[in-house]
């Protein structure tokens, strides 16, 4: 089922990322209708772990952390959410949208399929989702 999007918006999607799904839902809610700009900052401050992504749905064994009550630094999570931001961005100019003007419409995350190592890492689960992020005009 594809996703249809609006006049003013443009999408990205990545299947089968291999990132947590809790961790990329997290990190979703955090960058959700900011802007641009802002979310990309944002994602960059939790890669060098300077600003924790506050734990709200899934905050077990999530320390607290200063300003923010229980929070994480999810770096591969926030590392693949800011490769698909800058391709929704991308994908917005040529669809003719303004870029100074954009900002995080919604971010999609799903369950993807998890894969057994059968001889490495003495059988464990590799954990996937499938991200789907929006990008619309203000």
């Amino acid at each position: 089922m594809a996703l249809e999007t609006e006049p003013h918006q443009a999408k990205a999607v990545g299947q089968n990322t291999r990132v947590s799904w809790k961790d990329s839902t997290e990190v979703g809610r955090f960058i959700k209708d900011d802007d641009l700009e802002k979310a990309k900052n944002k994602l960059e401050r939790v890669i060098e772990k300077e600003l924790p992504v506050p734990m709200t749905k899934f905050d077990s064994d999530a320390g607290h952390k200063s300003g923010g009550g229980p929070g994480k630094y999810p770096v591969k999570a926030a590392d693949k959410i800011l490769k698909l931001l800058e391709q929704a961005e991308s994908n917005a100019v040529n669809e003719g949208l303004n870029e100074n003007n954009l900002k995080v419409g919604n971010v999609i995350t799903n369950q993807g399929p998890s894969m057994r190592t059968p001889k490495r890492h003495r059988g464990r689960e590799i954990k996937s989702s499938h991200i789907k992020m929006i990008v619309e005009e203000k």
